[in-house]
């Protein structure tokens, strides 16, 4: 399986992957604002074909957030989700300075905490609702 990572997402790729899944989507402005207002944007393409998305949102300085980790049905199970997180961790990880740090937090559909705790994301249901990952340097 060839899988290829591009860092451009339009409305209409987002609203095919996320619809795929059954996630109620957006207007195709509202799809645009929040593309053109994403930190890092990847989008994972295996064999010519759109198989999923994935997002950064945040202040570029102290935390972020992943968005829209999304891998459509038919290209699950192949280690494609765990890719655009992995890539988007680099991309965060890059732009963060020797001596700062930043927060990553997520909020994950239930039962995908064991997908998130795989690319080192804390899970810690008793102190925080929600994970986190602090990239430092």
């Amino acid at each position: 399986m060839d899988i290829k990572l591009e860092y451009l997402i339009t409305s209409e790729e987002f609203i095919e992957v996320v619809e795929s899944v059954g996630w109620k989507t957006y207007s195709k402005e509202q799809i645009d604002k929040a593309l053109n207002n994403t930190m890092y944007m990847v989008k994972a393409i295996v064999d010519g074909k759109l198989a999923g998305i994935g997002r950064v949102v945040g202040d570029y300085s102290i935390v972020c957030m992943l968005s829209d980790i999304c891998v459509k049905p038919e290209f699950q199970g192949n280690g494609i989700g765990l890719k655009i997180v992995n890539e988007l961790k680099r991309l965060i990880e890059d732009g963060v300075k020797e001596g700062e740090k930043m927060q990553i937090e997520l909020t994950p559909t239930a039962g995908n905490e064991e997908f998130y705790k795989k690319a080192g994301f804390k899970y810690k249901p008793d102190v925080i609702t929600g994970m986190y990952l602090w990239i430092k340097k």
